[in-house]
């Protein structure tokens, strides 16, 4: 994989689709692109969706309403899939894929679809609001190493991949040899 640089109609299609979903699933917490990267050829992205609680709605119910809405904004040329735990809009020039988190900055599970159910469970990891964190904290760019780092590439879930670097004594290495 290597880093990669958007063309306009790509981005402003993810633009769109990210739009869509902020604007028609009403309990996101926080949308952030934890991927980018040229595969094949092909630019993929991958975003986490933070969620946060609503006693309305349950995880399941959040999780459904989040697969209706990717269904509805699907473009003639677009697919929806559901696999390794994430729901992913497939296209000629692009793919993007969605990984659920829920709650908030500490979330410890996640939800997807799978045989056409919800299926909710505990992650066993730290959320990618905490990755976020930690790169914040230690002034280090994870899209470069999340590319190149060949032990990060067994990951086939991208919000495990993202965190699996945020433990990685790589990080320390990075900031020392800056001199902090």
């Amino acid at each position: 994989m290597n880093e990669y640089v958007y063309t306009p109609k790509e981005k402003s299609r993810v633009q769109q689709i990210n739009e869509s979903i902020l604007q028609n699933v009403k309990t996101v917490y926080r949308l952030r692109k934890i991927q980018h990267a040229l595969v094949d050829q092909k630019p993929c992205y991958a975003y986490v969706i933070s969620l946060a609680k609503n006693h309305a709605q349950s995880l399941k119910e959040q999780t459904l309403s989040l697969y209706q809405c990717l269904k509805s904004i699907l473009s003639s040329d677009e697919t929806l899939t559901t696999e390794h735990k994430c729901f992913k809009i497939i296209a000629e020039g692009f793919e993007v894929t969605y990984c659920i988190e829920a709650w908030q900055k500490h979330a410890d599970t996640t939800a997807y679809m799978e045989n056409g159910e919800v299926v909710t469970e505990l992650i066993h990891r730290m959320s990618c609001e905490q990755a976020t964190y930690i790169f914040k904290k230690h002034r280090v760019d994870p899209f470069e190493l999340l590319n190149t780092l060949e032990t990060l590439q067994k990951y086939n879930h991208p919000a495990e991949r993202y965190t699996a670097l945020a433990k990685m004594p790589i990080l320390l290495k990075e900031t020392t040899a800056r001199g902090e």
